[in-house]
């Protein structure tokens, strides 16, 4: 019998423009997002160069800075941003959202 194992891969990468309007001041941030075999977000996280951090998940969806990426990645174009499990769970452990 033949078992599918639903993956799950990590990756991180840094947006250099802020976020504008009242949230600018924040500056640019770093996104690490944990996404499943189907190419969608499952947990996200962006630390902002001022310290803010926003964490989504199944269990918070959105709120008024954000939300969790609804959309399905294109592998191809973030093969290169892939960083291993460990390193996604130190920064989902070692941070405090401002939106939890």
């Amino acid at each position: 019998m033949l078992t599918l194992q639903k993956t799950k891969k990590y990756y991180k990468w840094s947006w250099d423009v802020s976020l504008g309007g009242e949230y600018d001041a924040w500056g640019c941030s770093t996104y690490f997002m944990e996404i499943d075999s189907n190419l969608y977000a499952h947990r996200q996280i962006e630390v902002y160069e001022n310290g803010n951090v926003l964490f989504y998940d199944k269990s918070h969806l959105a709120d008024n800075h954000g939300m969790l990426c609804d959309k399905k990645l294109d592998d191809k174009n973030i093969e290169e941003f892939e960083i291993s499990q460990v390193e996604f769970e130190q920064i989902w452990q070692s941070k405090t959202p401002i939106n939890k």
